[in-house]
C-alpha cells in the first residue's frame, strides 16, 4: 500500500529544514586575476562547484600577489585577512573545509572530486538556512539562521561567517583589465564579509541551539546585482575547521524570477512490496539533486531529479527505520521523511 510522505513539520521547536541533510562542503580558493597559472588552475574548480551545488559551495578571495588585481583593491582588507588567517603561501591555491585540505590548485584538481566526496560523507554538525535574503536598489539585508547539531559544539569557539559574493564578474565590465590572464570572467568573486572578516559569534552552540543573524549592506563595487549569492558558514576559530557551509540566492525588488521553495515542491511514495521510493515533482523547473539521508546523517542514495521525471529508488538495501527525502537545487531545499519498515 503506497503511502505520501508526510513533510517535516517548520516552525517552533521542530526539526529544521535541512537538519538531516548531508555536509555541505566549502572550498575558499585564492587567485589572483594576472597570475597564468590561475588562469589554468582556478575555472576547473569552480567548473568541478558548478556541477555539484549540493555537495560543495566555493568562495574566491582575489589576491596582491603576485600582480596587481581589481578585485583584490575593491576590498583589500578583508582578503588579506583570509590570506594572512590561513598561511596562504601563493595562488591558486584551495582550501577545503578550513583545515580539513589544503594544497596549490595544481596539487588540488586530481584530488579534488575525491577529497569533496570523503568530506561530505562525515555528518554535519550545523545547519544552515537562509531566513530571508533580499536587495532592495543597493542595500542588502540578509537573515540566517545556524542550528547546532551536536551537543559538543557547545566545548568549540565558533563563528558564523555571511559572506556577499558575486557568482560571476566578467571582465569586460571593468574599464581597465582587472588582470592579465587568459580569464574573461572570474566566479564566486568575494565583495563583502558581514559584517566584516571576523564574523559572528555563536551563542546557542548546544544541541538545538539557534542563532538567527540579521545582516544589512550598502553594496559596493557589484557589476550585476543578479550575481549577488550569500554563502555562510560556521567555523572553529582555533582549529580552523569549517564545520557546514551553505549558499543562498537572493530576492530582487526588480522581480528577477528566482527558483523558490514552492518550485522545489515535490511527491515521494514508499512501496513496501517492491521495496522502492517514487519521486516525481510537477514544478521542478530545474535538474536538482536528490539525498536520501538516514537519522546518523549519513546519506545513503543520491541520485537527480529533472523537470517532468519520475525515478523510482530501491529501499532493499536500507535497514528499518527513519529515513530523509531532500531535493536541492544548490539555493533552495525541500524535504520529507519516511519510514521503512
Amino acid at each position: 500500500m503506497k503511502k505520501e510522505l508526510s513533510f517535516l513539520i517548520f516552525g517552533l521547536g521542530c526539526i529544521a529544514q535541512n537538519s538531516f541533510s548531508q555536509r555541505i562542503v566549502l572550498i575558499e580558493q585564492f587567485t589572483n586575476s594576472g597570475c597564468p597559472p590561475c588562469a589554468v588552475s582556478t575555472p576547473p574548480v569552480f567548473n568541478y562547484v558548478n556541477n555539484n551545488p549540493a555537495d560543495v559551495v566555493a568562495i574566491g578571495y582575489h589576491t596582491s600577489y603576485p600582480y596587481s588585481d581589481s578585485m583584490y583593491f575593491e576590498n583589500p582588507v578583508e582578503s588579506s585577512a583570509r590570506v594572512s588567517y590561513y598561511g596562504s603561501f601563493g595562488v591558486p591555491q584551495s582550501f577545503v573545509d578550513g583545515n580539513y585540505y589544503n594544497n596549490s590548485s595544481s596539487n588540488f584538481l586530481p584530488v579534488m572530486a575525491s577529497t569533496i566526496n570523503t568530506r561530505k560523507a562525515i555528518a554535519n554538525k550545523y545547519n544552515i538556512s537562509n531566513v530571508s535574503t533580499t536587495i532592495n536598489t543597493n542595500n542588502l539585508s540578509t537573515k540566517i539562521a545556524f542550528e547546532s547539531l551536536s551537543a559538543s559544539n557547545i566545548n568549540d569557539t565558533l563563528r558564523a561567517h555571511v559572506v556577499v559574493i558575486e557568482k560571476n564578474v566578467l571582465k569586460s565590465s571593468y574599464a581597465a583589465s582587472p588582470g592579465a590572464n587568459s580569464e574573461t570572467n572570474y566566479e564566486y568573486v568575494m565583495r563583502k564579509m558581514l559584517p566584516n572578516q571576523n564574523g559572528s559569534f555563536l551563542i546557542n552552540r548546544g544541541l538545538n541551539g539557534k542563532d538567527t543573524i540579521t545582516l544589512n549592506w550598502a553594496m559596493q563595487k557589484i557589476k550585476n546585482n543578479v550575481e549577488v549569492r550569500i554563502v555562510a558558514f560556521v567555523q572553529n576559530k582555533n582549529t580552523k575547521e569549517v564545520y557546514m557551509a551553505n549558499m543562498f540566492s537572493t530576492n530582487l525588488s526588480t522581480g528577477v524570477d528566482e527558483i523558490n521553495a514552492e518550485q522545489l515542491s515535490f511527491h515521494a511514495y514508499s512501496d513496501p512490496i517492491l521495496k522502492t521510493i517514487t519521486i516525481t515533482s510537477t514544478k521542478l523547473k530545474n535538474t536538482a539533486n536528490i539525498a536520501i539521508i538516514d537519522m546518523s546523517g549519513k546519506n545513503v542514495v543520491s541520485e537527480k531529479l529533472t523537470p517532468g521525471e519520475t525515478i523510482h529508488l530501491s529501499t532493499s538495501s536500507f535497514n528499518a527505520g527513519i529515513y530523509f527525502i531532500g531535493l536541492n537545487d544548490g539555493v533552495n531545499f525541500q524535504s520529507k521523511k519516511i519510514i521503512i519498515e
